[in-house]
């Protein structure tokens, strides 16, 4: 007997793209806002956890939340995709 787990593999952010929101390290993300959710450049949108220390995540433009890419409580790794905006 054999069980094939088959992983869901993480969108990679571009990270030459402002509009990317990405994990910056590998650990357990908590993601405080929602699509279509109006941000300003340095606001506070999430945090990921590792380690038992908690690391902010930021909104690097100002912007919208064109799409919410990974739920909260998911493991992320550095560079996969968080957050899509646009530009305001």
């Amino acid at each position: 007997r054999s069980i094939n787990v088959e992983h869901a593999r993480a969108e990679k952010a571009n990270l030459s793209d402002p509009l990317h929101v990405a994990a910056s390290l590998s650990g357990v993300v908590t993601l405080r806002v929602g699509e279509g959710d109006s941000l300003e450049r340095g606001q506070p949108v999430g945090s990921i956890e590792a380690m038992k220390m908690e690391s902010a995540i930021s909104a690097p433009v100002d912007g919208r939340v064109a799409r919410v890419v990974v739920e909260s409580g998911t493991t992320v790794e550095p560079g996969d995709l968080l957050l899509i905006l646009t530009a305001s």
